[in-house]
């Protein structure tokens, strides 16, 4: 039987969460897979769906904080870590993100283990203290191979030391057969413009209410659906807050976490996105399958495939005004419908599943 993968991540949650369980799932129909994640925390925790789908699946569970960045917690996990590494004698490490590549290459070596270390780079956040940088920086530099699901990552570690022989860039890819592309009729009655994402400050839920209370100025029946978890309770009561103080509250449906995120982005005019940082932007790839018209601040992981005028619409910066105008031209322009036959095709060609699959099997064999 094929040697062990060990997968080591902060949490399952959100769309990271997604494509690391779903990776799992695919990898235990050949070889035993083990998966590390903080498990709970404070008020944070796995989601359930995820953790069940595994569980499930025969794929073994270990509960350590590589969430949490002071020292304790982390030598702590380490040593634990050191422990399931000569227990599980994997052949491969896949570490999601800094601090679990820094923990995992530091119990390799503890463990005497000649596992390959594969690491994940997923974002840096903006306004990310200096220190951060440099000790995720180490870690990845340990690596055998560090995967970035987005070209701007992958020259930020090459400029700051990582070989660039070692660099991988290798986007998730999704389930296009659970995407059917809904065509370029888009459904009946006024606009519905929605986004998808966590309600954190980062996503830019507020701005886009308050982009979205102008386009109300030209679409008087448009509504606005935001779908996703509170990540940041103070960030939500901002929002309520705006919506109430734009009078906007009939219009906009905020519905939380829900199971099946596509049944709602298929019934949406226009997807819209003003997040200030994406690792990759699983979400806007998903609305682009579907047939969804996409407005989006080009960051990075949406430049590798947002093209203005060619697969979506971009605005450089969250202005209500701006973003209003946007909207509404991406609504009615005639090139609407070849923007969306366009990006339909782009993520044919570059984000299928069983491609993606096939790559990370070369990579661990490598």
């Amino acid at each position: 039987m094929p040697a062990p993968i060990l997968h080591v991540a902060p949490f399952l949650w959100s769309g990271a969460g997604r494509v690391i369980t779903r990776l799992c799932l695919d990898q235990r129909t050949t070889r035993p897979v083990t998966l590390v994640t903080t498990g709970r925390s404070d008020d944070q925790a796995d989601w359930p769906a995820y953790r069940r789908d595994l569980r499930r699946a025969g794929v073994r569970h270990h509960a350590i904080d590589f969430f949490h960045r002071d020292a304790a917690r982390f030598w702590e996990g380490v040593a634990a870590l050191t422990a399931v590494i000569r227990e599980e004698a994997p052949g491969v490490i896949h570490a999601h993100a800094g601090v679990p590549t820094a923990a995992a290459a530091i119990a390799r070596e503890r463990a005497g283990s000649r596992a390959r270390l594969v690491a994940q780079m997923y974002s840096w956040g903006v306004g990310r203290p200096a220190w951060m940088d440099v000790q995720d920086t180490w870690a990845f530099r340990q690596a055998d191979r560090v995967v970035c699901s987005a070209h701007a990552y992958r020259r930020l570690l090459r400029d700051a030391g990582v070989p660039a022989a070692r660099l991988t860039y290798l986007p998730w890819g999704l389930d296009l057969d659970a995407l059917p592309f809904r065509g370029i009729t888009p459904p009946s009655g006024g606009p519905v413009v929605g986004f998808v994402g966590r309600l954190e400050a980062r996503k830019g839920q507020v701005a886009l209410v308050e982009a979205f209370a102008r386009l109300r100025r030209r679409h008087a029946d448009a509504r606005l659906v935001l779908v996703g978890p509170v990540a940041e309770p103070a960030y939500a009561d901002r929002l309520d807050a705006a919506i109430a103080r734009l009078g906007v509250g009939e219009a906009v449906t905020v519905a939380g976490r829900v199971r099946d995120v596509s049944v709602h982005v298929r019934g949406w005019h226009l997807f819209v996105s003003l997040s200030s940082d994406e690792g990759q932007g699983l979400a806007v790839l998903e609305a682009m399958a579907l047939g969804i018209p996409v407005v989006a601040r080009p960051v990075a992981g949406l430049e590798d495939f947002l093209v203005d005028g060619r697969t979506g619409w971009t605005v450089r910066s969250d202005a209500a005004a701006t973003v209003a105008s946007t909207m509404h031209r991406a609504l009615t322009s005639g090139a609407t419908p070849g923007v969306v036959r366009r990006a339909r095709t782009l993520v044919t060609r570059r984000y299928d599943w069983r491609g993606m699959l096939q790559q990370f099997h070369r990579l661990y064999r490598a």
